[in-house]
């Protein structure tokens, strides 16, 4: 007997550790869904909008629609997953999931397809924070940090092998298959979830505390906060296409997101039951983290979506070859993360960080360095292995310094405000290289073309040389040879213009990355190896 009992414990603990990271893939597949879906749509905007006769223009609506909606969500991801229950929340926000992309897919109209991305949309508000909080408390504190990692790799890959994985889907078969491929991974992660995933004991007393009260719901401070974060997202989004502060629409939304915020700010630090939890940002060590994740979510986001623009726009790639181009980053990215959770025990999280923003830094400045219209598909890839590297030093150590000197209760706000902060700082990186892009690209063009004039005998002559070697063969009228030379030096200008400004786009990238180094003083140390339990002896 003595004998079956003593076997009998350590299989006991196996289970448990094998039923732990069976959670932690469940949640990690969720997260990743939803993150890979917000970041490969766009490469099928053109087809979609062929397909639903829609123009440039407003098929780019199904991108920005799904950010309103996810705007709106995140802010009520703590409260509803205290008066839902986590685990049950998770699990309705998947199944929604998977119903919301099966009829985009079906959707036969720009209409219909709008009004289920929005609703698409406020599922994909719960499922990153919702899983994110699920994790840390399925975890000991020792072992959070190659817990973030798994969830970090679905967080930070997903952008990388988005658009090859949807460039495929659009090149073989066509745009529908870009949603119905989300709905036996949203059905099948549900299931999981509902055999997995119960919620700890201190959650389940403070939903039988938060009902045998009475659920009261901050309707106002929703409100105001919902409609400010929608109108931020919405100027964000459009405000580089409707040429920012020269549209009336523009203006009086942002004057809109300040009024709102500001007041559902101030609601929220007044009312008894906020729906936002701003003490937390008393905390140093929680406040550098936030400002660090809003720039990582401007890097990662900003990166990821211009990238790709780049080599299509520019190189002529397919998006397939453009969707190549960045995977390696992802691949390595998986490589890496465990080793950066495993390091998380060794090493104090804020050093971790500083080390991920220096190179960063630097993999910026290697891109500002290397871009122009002969780069090649191995350098490009090489590059983007370079800055994976440094986005792997970056989520999982802010993911364990969020946490330091908080109280467990406070797990689902943090989670919350992680993702929700990413979310606002990735609109405000691809609103800011948008602008950078267009407006040095004329810069740039302007500068250019000053020194092409029939008053510089370099020019001159050489448009000349280049009229009859290129079209003088093949055209005898000398006066059309220089227009055709003209018109063809004109495009390579803009395209040299074009690439000055990725270049000057990524230097702002670089530039936000080293200044950000700072930060990690104002953090306080966690206790190696005691994760975010030793965090709160230490503060």
């Amino acid at each position: 007997m003595a004998q079956t009992q003593t076997l009998s414990k350590p299989a006991g603990a196996a289970l448990a550790g094998n039923l732990k990271w069976a959670i932690a893939i469940t949640v990690a597949l969720g997260t990743f869904m939803d993150v890979l879906d917000n970041s490969s749509v766009s490469v099928a905007l053109q087809n979609i909008g062929g397909s639903l006769g829609a123009s440039q223009d407003d098929v780019t609506w199904v991108i920005t629609v799904l950010l309103l909606a996810k705007a709106v969500m995140l802010p009520t991801a703590s409260f509803l997953s205290t008066a839902i229950g986590r685990s049950r929340l998770f699990m309705l926000a998947l199944v929604a999931y998977g119903v919301s992309s099966l009829l985009c897919g079906l959707s036969t109209s720009l209409g219909m397809l709008l009004v289920m991305r929005a609703f698409q949309g406020l599922c994909g508000g719960i499922i990153p924070p919702v899983g994110q909080a699920i994790l840390k408390d399925s975890f000991p504190p020792a072992e959070q940090g190659q817990a973030f990692a798994l969830f970090g790799v679905a967080t930070v890959v997903a952008p990388t092998v988005g658009p090859l994985l949807c460039g495929w889907l659009v090149d073989s078969y066509s745009w529908h298959w870009v949603f119905f491929v989300n709905v036996p991974i949203a059905l099948i992660t549900a299931f999981l979830v509902t055999a997995l995933v119960k919620d700890p004991p201190e959650l389940v007393k403070e939903k039988a505390n938060a009902w045998a009260k009475g659920i009261s719901v901050d309707y106002i401070g929703l409100s105001l906060l919902g409609l400010g974060l929608s109108a931020l997202q919405y100027v964000l989004s459009r405000g580089e296409r409707e040429d920012w502060f020269s549209s009336q629409a523009i203006i009086l939304l942002s004057v809109a997101a300040a009024v709102l915020l500001v007041g559902g700010i101030v609601w929220e630090m007044r009312t008894k039951n906020p729906l936002l939890d701003l003490s937390l940002f008393r905390n140093r060590t929680f406040t550098a983290a936030m400002l660090v994740m809003f720039v990582v979510g401007a890097l990662l986001y900003g990166s990821t979506t211009q990238l790709p623009q780049f080599l299509q726009s520019l190189l002529g790639y397919r998006a397939v070859d453009s969707g190549l181009a960045i995977t390696p980053g992802g691949l390595s990215l998986i490589l890496l993360m465990p080793i950066v959770g495993w390091l998380t025990g060794k090493v104090q999280a804020r050093w971790l960080i500083a080390f991920g923003l220096v190179v960063s830094s630097l993999a910026c400045f290697n891109y500002a360095h290397i871009l122009s219209t002969s780069v090649d598909f191995r350098t490009v890839a090489t590059a983007r292995i370079y800055q994976s590297l440094g986005l792997g030093f970056l989520f999982v150590p802010i993911s364990v310094a969020s946490y330091v000197g908080l109280a467990k209760s406070k797990t689902n706000q943090v989670a919350m405000f992680t993702n929700l902060v990413q979310t606002i700082g990735g609109g405000f990186g691809i609103a800011a290289i948008e602008t950078v892009i267009a407006r040095r690209s004329q810069f740039h063009q302007s500068r250019i073309i000053d020194h092409l004039s029939f008053t510089n005998p370099d020019y001159a002559a050489g448009l000349r040389q280049f009229a009859t070697s290129v079209f003088g063969r093949v055209n005898a009228n000398g006066a059309d040879a220089m227009r055709q030379a003209q018109g063809a030096l004109y495009r390579i200008v803009q395209q040299q213009a074009t690439t000055l400004a990725y270049t000057d786009a990524f230097y702002l990238l670089g530039f936000a990355c080293i200044f950000s180094v700072g930060l990690v003083f104002l953090m306080k140390p966690n206790k190696l190896g005691a994760g975010s339990k030793g965090a709160d002896a230490a503060a």
